[in-house]
């Protein structure tokens, strides 16, 4: 991982340090001289199975942060150290969110078919619905989470553009 450059630090490190490095004249890293905003800034956009990072004015997909399962987001964030920690973090929460949700609707299915085929549902067939739906309560807040640091790796990576 790249060191963090001391504007990164400073804009990560909250109000009182905010102060310092405002005096000291710290700024977001510029953008990159052979991409503008309008052809390299990254976007959200939703989508069935996640939310789709778009880059660009054409909105060209360059990555999915799935409901399902979603891989390394790194080649999207990879120049820029917060954009890249937020990414990572981002796909470790999803990941854990899409486990719980798979293996709540797993739970939820068995239950149901268990429940229709003997026409009642036992203490057992209910105690894994019980723990299904539970799984699947607990990776909603889940996955809102990761959108929301897909979201602030996003706009640390578009703050490279930002005018001086």
């Amino acid at each position: 991982m790249m060191r963090r450059s001391i504007a990164t630090r400073c804009f990560q490190t909250g109000l009182a340090a905010a102060l310092v490095c405002k005096v000291a004249g710290a700024q977001p890293a510029p953008a990159r001289a052979s991409c503008s905003y309008g052809q390299c800034a990254l976007g959200i956009v939703p989508a069935w199975n996640g939310l789709l990072v778009t880059q660009g004015a054409s909105h060209t997909r360059v990555a999915n942060l799935g409901f399902f399962w979603t891989g390394s987001l790194d080649r999207v964030f990879a120049p820029d150290d917060s954009a890249l920690a937020y990414g990572r973090r981002a796909v470790r929460v999803r990941r854990t969110a899409a486990v719980l949700t798979d293996l709540g609707a797993v739970a939820l299915g068995y239950a149901v078919v268990r429940g229709v085929a003997k026409g009642r549902l036992n203490s057992g067939d209910r105690t894994v619905a019980i723990i299904g739906g539970a799984a699947f309560a607990v990776s909603v807040p889940l996955q809102f989470s990761a959108d929301g640091l897909l979201s602030r790796a996003v706009w640390w990576r578009n703050s490279a553009y930002a005018a001086p």
